[in-house]
């Protein structure tokens, strides 16, 4: 199926290329990072439409980067030769005799291999006028789509437009639910696929006979008879009624599917999209099948996405998913290996995760993976009670949460700190580990937690010192001291001994307790280096 996408100045991307996974490709980034904008330019070079519209009547100047944009309009109002802005999208097939009409060499890659190319550029049947447009450069203001064409080619050099797709595409966006009469195009193109030959042939004629018999009904008969006595038309023409018998008025948009006799329209938005999304998973793998899905979480309550998920990794074998999530429970369940992280203008990809690492995170159902994935830097401790002192460190030193500063503080069991180191240093995230000492007299068996992955330096281990204590509680009273704590808890205990056993039996409370203090505390040198790391 599809291995490489390459993308030249579209929207948020003025030039990416990466490979996808030949099964399941799980696009994730932030708001506005560029993962609808993937789906649209592969929805774009494989069915030349852009959500489920055709592409010429959607053209926009608004497709274009912003940066091709200002580079052309500083150059006209410079009076420099400069060329319009082009976007550029390809599709790389694996080379499959099947696809061998596609394959050439025409493509930015000069690769020679089966694949399609979708070019916006100027139009130049309309040189003189766009020569004419720009004579006045100060009026120049945008690009000038008006002069602009759509040109679809596979690698070979010949147009797609018009014939047999030899992969077809399918979109499924679950986050909003464009209904066309009811049905949607990629609904309706999913169930005619689904069908037989045979079976849409004899439908077609079915609902041709329906049409013409409705002709000879007594009611419209009746109706007919009536508007013809009017002669209102110039050449006194007769008007009558009839059934449309053009290609829009086909079965496909005449027919309305219904759910246990209930139109598709009308049914709760969470059923509809999990329809959709397995309804496109039921093409034969022989079809070449690449679907599409816009955040399938969308509209579905937590079992129902546990069950929708299951089908979905039942039904892909033979096709090619690409899907956008913001799911931790999505990721976790389709697997992190397949994930593709979108972030200024690139994406990245995971290598190298081990086995017993991909398997903890497929049984994870938690949000914590999502998290690191989305964050700059991330810190790991072992509880919310250190979760909280360390964001209280991080307000009094940076006068911010750390989250405004794209910094993660997450909570996580000893045992799985080292999957989640895995992670970020498959993901290149900076990691600071926040651990207790758990030995009384040296800081050897905490350290082994993190020790294997210090060596690139985008990981750093932070524990306290053995004699201030082997747990947080202990380590914050030898630095802020008991005066300044008890006056925290609103407490009195006259012995650091005391103080510590209230803290530690009331873990939650006395964390929140220094969270919410309005004045500053002093906090162990581990804390204080660990947030400067990440800083």
């Amino acid at each position: 199926m599809i291995e490489k996408l390459v993308i030249e100045n579209f929207l948020q991307f003025e030039s990416l290329a990466f490979d996808l996974d030949p099964e399941l490709n799980i696009l994730v980034g932030n708001n506005d990072a560029g993962k609808s904008t993937v789906i649209q330019a592969l929805e774009m070079v494989l069915a030349g439409r852009i959500g489920g519209r055709s592409l010429e009547p959607e053209l926009s100047p608004f497709w274009f980067t912003q940066s091709a944009v200002e580079n052309y309009l500083s150059g006209i109002i410079a009076g420099n030769q400069v060329e319009p802005p082009t976007i550029v999208i390809e599709v790389y097939f694996r080379d499959d005799a099947a696809l061998a009409r596609l394959k050439g060499k025409n493509n930015s890659l000069a690769r020679d291999v089966p694949g399609i190319r979708l070019e916006v550029s100027l139009d130049r049947a309309y040189s003189a006028e766009y020569a004419a447009y720009i004579s006045e450069p100060t009026a120049v203001k945008s690009v000038p789509i008006e002069f602009y064409r759509v040109d679809r080619r596979d690698f070979a050099g010949e147009s797609v437009v018009g014939t047999r797709a030899l992969v077809t595409a399918v979109v499924i966006d679950a986050s909003t639910l464009r209904l066309q009469s009811g049905t949607d195009y990629y609904l309706r193109k999913s169930i005619s696929q689904n069908l037989t030959p045979e079976a849409r042939a004899k439908l077609s004629l079915a609902f041709r006979s329906h049409r013409e018999g409705l002709l000879s009904d007594p009611a419209f008969v009746a109706a007919n008879a009536q508007l013809g006595s009017e002669r209102t038309t110039l050449s006194k023409k007769s008007l009558a009624l009839s059934t449309d018998s053009s290609a829009r008025a086909s079965w496909e948009s005449g027919i309305i599917p219904h759910l246990d006799g209930i139109p598709f329209s009308q049914i709760g938005q969470g059923e509809q999209s999990a329809f959709k999304i397995l309804l496109a998973l039921e093409k034969s793998a022989s079809d070449r099948n690449v679907v599409m899905i816009e955040e399938p979480e969308n509209h579905l309550s937590h079992s129902n996405l546990n069950t929708l998920i299951g089908l979905i990794r039942e039904r892909s074998v033979g096709q090619q998913l690409v899907l956008t999530t913001h799911s931790s429970f999505v990721l976790n369940k389709l697997g992190v290996e397949k994930l593709r992280l979108i972030s200024n203008g690139t994406v990245g990809v995971l290598n190298g995760l081990e086995a017993d690492t991909q398997s903890y995170f497929l049984r994870l159902s938690g949000y914590d993976t999502l998290r690191m994935v989305l964050a700059r830097a991330v810190i790991l401790v072992e509880g919310p009670s250190d979760e909280l002192v360390v964001q209280k460190a991080y307000v009094q030193k940076y006068g911010c949460m750390p989250l405004e500063d794209g910094v993660d503080v997450m909570s996580v069991q000893a045992l799985a700190f080292k999957r989640f180191l895995a992670l970020g240093q498959a993901l290149g995230c900076k990691i600071a580990v926040v651990t207790d000492l758990d030995d009384d007299a040296s800081d050897a068996k905490a350290r082994k937690r993190f020790e294997a992955f210090e060596r690139d330096g985008v990981v750093r281990g932070f524990v306290g010192q053995a004699p201030n204590g082997r747990t947080l509680e202990p380590q914050l009273v030898a630095a802020a001291g008991r005066d300044l704590l008890n006056a925290v808890f609103k407490t009195d205990f006259d012995t650091d001994d005391l103080l510590q056993n209230y803290m530690t039996a009331e873990k939650t409370e006395a964390a929140l307790a220094v969270f919410s203090y309005a004045d500053t505390i002093p906090m162990p040198n581990y804390i204080d280096e660990a947030i400067a790391f990440v800083k």
